[in-house]
């Protein structure tokens, strides 16, 4: 049984796990799918956020091209690595009939101050306000069954990231991860491993069933 969690009361290093009812995120969650996963995760999220802290506000940092919201630090509508309330990126997707599920770092994984400065610093300053676009060739190659793990499989470019991409990237920084090629990480490749290797755990989902008022 998930405990109700706010999206008011969203920590650090949070992982927002999104299911979008279009026919892109259908796509997605469809060419992603294991039947060898964890159980909530065989049929993953199509898009992934995470959450930091700058100065007591909570901020959803993600990397997409479908957000029509202006970047809260960039102050504009920006394809590629933004910026958000995250109770408005929760609305949005609850009101189309999608769901998110949110996922925290297990006890013995929580993030200290420190790495939590980290984690806003790396998010905010070498991805939001470096204007890092959105990597639609590294998104598409993500998803293939067996290329990934051949040679012939690009090296890391952050340059340019999609959603799962830059969250592997900053926890690979902060030592959430094992050191890898971040653009092996479709959303459902991501989440897996970080269950299956006691980092994160599945702590709340928001949909239209929910009693979450805010949403």
């Amino acid at each position: 049984m998930l405990a109700p969690v706010s999206p008011l009361a969203l920590q650090p290093g949070d992982i927002a796990a999104c299911y979008g009812v279009d026919w892109t995120s259908w796509i997605i969650r469809y060419g992603t799918a294991s039947l060898l996963g964890p159980r909530e995760l065989r049929s993953p999220p199509s898009h992934v956020a995470i959450c930091c802290r700058v100065e007591e506000q909570t901020l959803w940092v993600e990397s997409t091209t479908l957000c029509s919201h202006p970047c809260l630090i960039r102050k504009r509508s920006v394809t590629g690595v933004q910026a958000h309330r995250p109770i408005e990126r929760i609305r949005e997707y609850v009101q189309d009939n999608g769901r998110v599920d949110l996922y925290r770092l297990t006890d013995i994984n929580r993030l200290s101050n420190t790495e939590s400065q980290l984690l806003s610093r790396i998010l905010l300053d070498y991805f939001v306000r470096r204007d890092v676009r959105y990597d639609i060739s590294g998104a598409l190659l993500s998803g293939t069954r067996m290329f990934h793990h051949t040679r012939l499989f690009p090296g890391a470019d952050l340059e340019r990231l999609f959603c799962s991409e830059l969250i592997a990237a900053v926890l690979m920084r902060i030592g959430r991860m094992n050191h890898d090629n971040p653009t092996r990480f479709h959303p459902g490749r991501l989440l897996r491993q970080l269950v299956r290797t006691g980092k994160y755990h599945r702590i709340a989902s928001y949909h239209r069933s929910t009693s979450c008022v805010e949403c």
